[in-house]
């Protein structure tokens, strides 16, 4: 008598795993790599192009600047103005304008409140939009933060 195999019936289904067509896959695999690392270590020479430098456009003439000083002192384009009159003048600049864009500068030591009140005045006058400058805005005549006090004399040693 003939003995079928390890694994049962003849024309079973053999349940044994058969690695040799994983092993020529791995080693195929195993020789296209050793073949195309050594390609892609080697570089290439390319010239590449300078830095495009871009040429930032000149800001608007028209474009209008509230500033807000530590000595709550209220500019509009470098001209000083009281609050009311800056709701009057910011009104009557914005009334026939197409872009009703305000940009806001206050200074790092001004208060809050004086901050949010010009700012109050700045929307009620009919800015649609205000635009925050995080740097603050150069006036001319004015320094940003007051000087700082003189030291004092030092005093002469005692006999």
């Amino acid at each position: 008598m003939a003995m079928a195999g390890v694994g049962g019936a003849p024309g079973a289904y053999k349940s044994d795993i058969n690695i040799t067509p994983l092993v020529d896959v791995v080693l195929v695999l195993l020789i296209i790599f050793m073949v195309i690392t050594p390609l892609l270590q080697m570089g290439y020479d390319v010239k590449v192009p300078p830095k495009a430098t871009v040429d930032t456009p000149p800001p608007s003439l028209d474009q209008l600047i509230v500033s807000v000083t530590a000595q709550n002192k209220i500019y509009l384009n470098k001209e000083q103005l009281d609050a009311q009159s800056l709701a009057l003048r910011l009104s009557e600049i914005l009334r026939n304008r197409r872009d009703k864009t305000v940009f806001f500068s206050a200074d790092d030591a001004a208060t809050y409140g004086d901050v949010a009140h010009v700012m109050d005045i700045v929307h009620t006058a009919g800015a649609k939009s205000v635009g925050i400058v995080l740097e603050t805005v150069p006036i001319e005549g004015v320094s940003a933060t007051p000087p700082a006090p003189a030291p004092a004399p030092a005093a002469a040693p005692a006999r």
